[in-house]
């Protein structure tokens, strides 16, 4: 059977990750997608970014501060990358990198990549899976917090985008989540 998908082209975006004194500390090349190209409906079907609610940062604060709790903040690296999708994206060869054998074929992408739309979606999906199979519960009230409690400890994580804050009473428990 034949079925038409569009094919999304991408590109190599390069940078200078520089220190505090503005010498360039190494260099950076990301391959990533036009997502500008992308069509809904066509290559994805939903987007979403998880962004937590002030008040929800704000409560958490003074929670974790009321308790003493311990608080640990994260950054996901290439958090994007992680992001399992769940629709068919095709990708063209990049040039200077299309297999000769094959100079025709694209990419079915199986992960997202920087650029694509459903990037943000598919990183937020796939994180929270993990929570979940963790042992901790979505709020209703924010997407984006996540509360595990058992009889001795709680510990609440609040994710945006790709940084984590994590408060619990448990600092081992932090320490092994990590």
């Amino acid at each position: 059977s034949s079925f038409h998908k569009k094919c999304i082209s991408c590109k190599w975006v390069y940078r200078h990750k520089k220190n505090s004194d503005g010498s360039i500390r190494r260099y950076k090349a990301r391959l990533v997608v036009k997502g500008y190209l992308e069509e809904e409906g066509i290559n994805y079907q939903d987007t979403f970014s998880s962004v937590a609610k002030q008040l929800t940062i704000r409560i958490l604060l003074c929670l974790a501060l009321h308790f003493g709790w311990q608080f640990k903040q994260m950054d996901v690296s290439n958090a994007f990358l992680l992001g399992v999708l769940h629709e068919e994206v095709y990708m063209t060869q990049h040039l200077g990198f299309i297999a000769a054998s094959h100079p025709t074929k694209v990419c079915k992408l199986h992960k997202a990549l920087y650029g694509l739309k459903q990037a943000p979606r598919a990183w937020f999906s796939t994180f929270s899976t993990f929570l979940l199979s963790q042992g901790f519960v979505a709020s209703h009230c924010d997407s984006s917090l996540f509360v595990k409690k058992n009889a001795t400890s709680i510990t609440i994580l609040l994710i945006y985008v790709d940084d984590i804050l994590l408060a619990s009473n448990d600092q081992s428990y932090i320490h092994s989540l990590v």
